[in-house]
């Protein structure tokens, strides 16, 4: 994959739109649920994850909330596993409301566009 493309996946819009995706096409949060976008609106224990991840630049955190259930996922591109499978690749942990950890995962964008964890 070239190192240009690479970089530009590594961008906090790009991350971002790309974290969307896959927690959205592996169906990571109900299909209703809604996009918060505000610190204000996470918990306190998330409003801290989310803080802390300010600081890495091809790093993002998105948030969705249905039916008085909380769902944060912190998204980062890797460039160099990226670079090795030839697709974007993003590695993802998955807090519930309270900032435990749930799930971290890798997953790796499909030539369909689709998602699929890597093993």
């Amino acid at each position: 994959m070239q190192t240009v493309r690479l970089r530009s996946i590594q961008k906090p819009n790009q991350c971002e739109q790309l974290v969307d995706a896959c927690v959205r096409g592996r169906t990571m949060v109900p299909h209703g649920a809604v996009r918060m976008t505000s610190l204000s609106e996470l918990s306190i224990p998330l409003r801290r994850l989310a803080r802390k991840d300010a600081l890495g630049e091809s790093s993002v955190w998105l948030a969705w909330t249905d039916a008085g259930a909380m769902w944060f996922v912190r998204g980062t591109t890797s460039l160099e596993l990226s670079r090795e499978r030839g697709r974007p690749v993003l590695q993802l942990r998955v807090y519930n409301e309270e900032g435990a950890l749930d799930e971290a995962l890798t997953c790796v964008q499909t030539p369909a566009n689709n998602w699929e964890r890597c093993a």
